[in-house]
């Protein structure tokens, strides 16, 4: 009880929370996914954020069909903002990620940080059956 009580003094000391908040606060700011969304297609996952945190975020993000991880996206980390605290203002910043989904069916992108999992953002999309290729001749 006592090793409980110390790990949550401990975990709760960096005054870090990423799920509670003033609205307007979110760290993630808009989730998109670019290109044909037919099967094979190139896509780009486009994740907005705004930094204010005196800490460096860990961020991952994932194809799901469902609840099932179908691959990862990516990762990244945002460097922590000097001097950064919940009123500082926050700094705006983008990463992209190249991926590829083979089969049809919805799926979600999905991007959260480790350090608080309830601090996510989801974008579903559905995708289509490619077209085969022709060939000439034959």
């Amino acid at each position: 009880m006592i090793a409980l009580l110390l790990a949550t003094l401990v975990l709760s000391g960096c005054g870090v929370d990423f799920s509670s908040g003033k609205p307007g606060t979110e760290f993630f700011k808009s989730l998109k996914v670019n290109g044909t969304t037919t099967a094979g297609a190139p896509l780009t996952l486009v994740l907005a954020y705004a930094q204010n945190n005196p800490v460096d975020v860990a961020v991952t993000c994932e194809l799901r069909q469902g609840s099932s991880l179908v691959k990862p996206i990516g990762t990244q980390t945002v460097p922590l903002l000097s001097g950064g605290s919940p009123t500082a203002t926050p700094v705006a910043g983008s990463y992209s990620f190249e991926f590829n989904v083979e089969k049809p069916g919805t799926y979600k992108a999905e991007c959260y940080t480790p350090a608080d999992q309830n601090n996510y953002i989801i974008r579903q999309f559905t995708v289509r059956a490619g077209t085969a290729p022709t060939t000439a001749g034959g």
